[in-house]
């Protein structure tokens, strides 16, 4: 599912996609990239999903990303902790697919 996601999203105009799995990576490539979205796989940040949330939200980026946080399960125990954290999004990827690529998109012509 997350390379079909990847190959999706890549398929959107003007969208530059890097994928990491941990957040020490996550901490050196997002400050570099400056990016408009961060999407924050839940169930592949090896239980640092919540953190990398936290960090960019609290001031971690000089800009202010939307951060949208997804998973493969859609339990309301993951969408309350990411959108606690700060998570301006939550999907998840099971039923919420298109969702998803609607909102990127909808926040991608927001941002032309």
């Amino acid at each position: 599912m997350r390379s079909r996601l990847a190959e999706m999203i890549s398929e959107l105009p003007d969208i530059q996609l890097e994928v990491t799995d941990l957040r020490v990576e996550a901490e050196l490539i997002l400050p570099e990239f400056d990016p408009d979205v961060i999407l924050i796989d839940i169930d592949q940040t090896q239980g640092q999903g919540l953190e990398v949330i936290r960090q960019f939200r609290q001031g971690g980026s000089e800009s202010s990303p939307v951060i949208m946080a997804l998973a493969g399960s859609g339990s309301l125990h993951y969408r309350a902790n990411c959108l606690a954290a700060g998570a301006m999004y939550f999907f998840n990827l099971e039923r919420e697919l298109e969702w998803l690529l609607d909102s990127l998109a909808s926040i991608q012509e927001q941002l032309r």
